[in-house]
């Protein structure tokens, strides 16, 4: 089973690894599980989803990871990338 969130949940909009926790989670998905389908270190997804970017190696890390999650747990990763965009410049 499989959804995509169009629109960012009320008052998330900057909380960019709780939505992705949240849909990982309504997935029924460990970052493991995550990890395994896109190759990314289970650390980078931790960080991610602890909004901690500083721990990413550089800006097209953050922006490239961060869209390989949206799209493994069914989120509409331009929605991410623009509050990416908006918190990163």
């Amino acid at each position: 089973m499989s959804f995509v969130q169009k629109e960012p949940l009320v008052g998330e909009m900057e909380l960019i690894g709780a939505r992705l926790n949240q849909a990982r989670t309504m997935a029924n998905l460990a970052l493991q599980d995550i990890a395994d389908r896109t190759k990314i270190s289970l650390r980078f997804l931790a960080a991610i989803e602890n909004d901690d970017f500083s721990a990413l190696p550089g800006r097209v890390y953050i922006f490239g990871f961060t869209r390989a999650f949206a799209r493994a747990v069914g989120i509409d990763e331009e929605s991410l990338v623009a509050a990416l965009e908006k918190r990163c410049g």
